[in-house]
């Protein structure tokens, strides 16, 4: 007898990298993001004839999806809403989902798992997915992962270029004129965004001059480092960063954990370095000068107590 193959599909979604401008992003201010495609998070949906419900299955919880854990809501929501677009029953369906993104490290896990549902869902059923359609969607889960997104994890992870973010407009492509080295670092803890976005506000409502104007410093210097990507500056580019860790620190997002990273990054050479998300925990980034002292970096960072690096080339191939 010859076995019928499962009716099965894929979807995928690599990490992001917020390369300046994250917390300004929240006051209207711009943002550049890229794509982190080191790791990823893959969905695979398969058929399950006769099942009268979802079954889900991944690292962080395994059963029915109808009964997903109030922390992963999320995704029960954007399943939901995904077969309801689709106009497609909540049954049937195995959803086995891998990701290689450590979870709340600011490298856009929630989202590139929503993207990696969705995309697989749409591929399942055989339907284009258009731009607008992914974002309202992730959008969902997103909501219940950090509260009130900026959208700038979504957009980051679904681009395959770099972006220029402003939320509420548009989101446009960065060219790059050259490629670059980037190291990331990753402390081991979780990074509490929620926590570091209400700090700001605080800080912002007991001195609004003084917190507008490292918002505004963080502002100035995104657009120095736009300049430095497309003209190629890279000694520019690693300036900018070093001022938007500056900034951040006195906004009190950054932390000894991250400022340790930063400065065993500063001491090996880097032309720049800087947390990237949401900080309280979560990753550093550092800009290396080529991929052997990318490796250096990596080591050095690695002895200085990060739990995790890994090392990619930005820009142009």
């Amino acid at each position: 007898m010859v076995a019928i193959p499962r009716k099965t599909a894929v979807g995928t979604a690599h990490s992001k990298l917020i390369l300046i401008g994250e917390h300004a992003v929240v006051y209207g201010k711009p943002a550049i993001a890229l794509p982190f495609p080191a790791i990823e998070a893959r969905a695979t949906i398969e058929e399950l004839n006769n099942y009268k419900t979802i079954l889900f299955e991944s690292p962080y919880y395994s059963g029915h999806y109808d009964e997903i854990p109030d922390r992963m809501e999320g995704i029960s929501v954007c399943i939901t809403e995904t077969l309801k677009y689709l106009k497609q029953k909540p049954e049937g369906l195995r959803i086995s989902l891998e990701s290689t993104i450590p979870l709340g490290r600011g490298l856009g896990s929630s989202a590139a798992i929503a993207i990696s549902i969705v995309r697989g869902l749409f591929n399942y059923y055989r339907q284009a997915l258009h731009d607008e359609k992914l974002t309202e969607l992730v959008h969902l889960a997103e909501t219940y992962a950090h509260g009130n997104p900026s959208g700038i994890d979504a957009a980051a992870s679904s681009n395959d270029h770099p972006i220029w973010f402003e939320r509420g407009n548009p989101i446009t492509s960065l060219e790059i004129g050259y490629s670059f080295y980037l190291v990331v670092a990753d402390t081991g803890r979780i990074g509490n965004t929620r926590g570091a976005v209400e700090s700001i506000k605080e800080k912002y409502n007991l001195n609004k001059a003084k917190t507008e104007e490292s918002l505004h410093a963080i502002e100035e210097n995104t657009f120095r480092a736009k300049v430095a990507l497309i003209r190629g500056e890279i000694e520019v580019l690693g300036e900018t960063l070093d001022v938007a860790q500056h900034e951040l620190t006195l906004l009190g997002v950054s932390d000894s954990g991250i400022n340790r990273l930063v400065s065993a990054a500063k001491d090996k050479g880097a032309l720049g370095a800087k947390l990237t998300g949401g900080g309280r925990g979560g990753c550093i980034l550092a800009l290396a000068r080529d991929p052997q002292h990318a490796k250096e970096l990596e080591a050095s960072l690695l002895a200085a107590g990060a739990f995790q690096t890994w090392s990619f080339k930005a820009g142009k191939n």
